[in-house]
C-alpha cells in the first residue's frame, strides 16, 4: 500500500479454530482483538489501557497503533513525514544517499510513540503561550469579548487540530476560560459539530463547569429615545453553551448597537481545578 495514503487497514486477523464434540470453533487472539480496538480510542485511552497488564501494555506500545494515533491527530504533518520518508527508505534500501539512509534510521530507531510525544509537547508549549495571552488579557477575573475574540484568532494561527483541543485545552487543570475558547474555536473556526464537541467536554470532565457573562443592554426607540442601560448577567455551562446558539452568536459577534462591555469571567471556586 502507497504509504502516503491516509487510510490505515489494521492488520490482519487471522481466525484460529478448534476442535470440539466434532464441532468447530473460531476464534481471534486477543492482542490482535484488542489492536483493532485501540484504533477507535485516542492517546490518554490507550495509555490508561497499557498499565492493566503486561499483554495490555506491549499491545498499547506497539509502533502500529501510535502510527494510526499520530496520523489522526496531525493528518497533515503525517503527510508530509511519509512524503519525506519515502525517498529516504529507497535509498536506505538501496545503500544510496547517506543522508537519507542516516534520516531512514532515526526514523525508524525513535518509533511512532516517540514521534507523538514530541509532537505533542511541541503542542503544548505553543499553547504555553497562548495560556500566557489569557492571562495578560484578565481584569479583575473577566476577559474582555474583544480579547476572547483575539484569544480564538490566537489558536487558529497555531492551527490546532481538534484533537489538539480536547487533548490540552479540554482539561480542568486549565481555566474554565480556556476550555470556552477551546470549544469556540472548535466550532466556529473548525467547523467541528456540536454533537462531537459535547462529547468532548463531556468525556474530559469540563462539561459542567460554569462561567458568568455580564454585559451592558440598551433598548433605543424611534432612532432618538434610548432607555438607560441594564446591567445582564448569564451564569452557564460549558455544556449549555455548546448547545446555545444564541450564546455563541453573541460571544462571536463582539460588541454591538445593543451590547456593550461584554466580558467573560470565572466563578470564585473554578479558576483552576486541579485534578487527583
Amino acid at each position: 500500500m502507497n504509504g502516503l495514503e491516509l487510510s490505515i487497514v489494521a492488520p490482519k486477523v487471522k481466525a484460529e479454530t478448534s476442535t470440539s464434540e466434532g464441532k468447530t470453533t473460531s476464534f481471534i487472539p486477543l492482542p490482535e482483538i484488542v489492536t483493532v480496538i485501540l484504533l477507535f480510542l485516542d492517546s490518554r485511552d490507550v495509555c490508561f489501557l497499557g498499565s492493566c497488564s503486561r499483554v495490555l501494555h506491549s499491545v498499547c506500545n506497539s509502533d502500529y497503533v501510535w502510527k494510526e494515533l499520530y496520523r489522526r491527530r496531525w493528518p497533515q504533518q503525517f503527510i508530509s513525514s511519509m512524503k519525506l520518508l519515502e525517498p529516504c527508505r529507497d535509498g536506505a534500501i538501496h545503500g544510496t544517499h547517506s543522508s537519507c539512509h542516516t534520516s531512514f534510521q532515526l526514523m525508524h530507531s525513535q518509533g511512532w510513540k516517540a514521534r507523538y510525544i514530541k509532537m505533542h509537547l511541541e503542542t503544548v508549549s505553543k499553547i504555553s503561550g497562548f495560556l500566557a495571552f489569557v492571562d495578560r488579557g484578565m481584569t479583575r477575573k473577566y476577559l474582555s469579548v474583544s480579547k476572547f475574540l483575539d484569544a480564538v484568532s490566537l489558536l487558529k494561527s497555531m492551527e490546532l487540530t481538534f484533537e489538539d483541543v480536547c487533548s490540552v485545552l479540554f482539561s480542568t487543570k486549565l481555566s474554565v476560560l480556556a476550555n470556552l475558547i477551546g470549544l469556540q474555536y472548535s466550532i466556529i473556526f473548525l467547523g467541528v459539530k456540536i454533537k462531537d464537541v459535547r462529547e468532548a467536554v463531556v468525556s474530559r470532565g469540563v462539561a459542567e463547569r460554569q462561567v458568568r457573562l455580564k454585559w451592558f443592554r440598551t433598548t433605543k426607540y424611534f432612532d432618538i429615545l434610548r432607555m438607560p442601560e441594564q446591567r445582564c448577567y448569564l451564569t452557564c455551562s460549558i455544556r449549555k453553551i455548546a448547545m446555545d446558539k444564541e450564546v455563541l452568536a453573541l460571544l462571536s459577534r463582539g460588541p454591538t448597537t445593543n451590547v456593550r462591555k461584554l466580558r467573560i469571567g470565572t466563578l470564585p471556586d473554578q479558576r483552576m481545578k486541579q485534578t487527583t
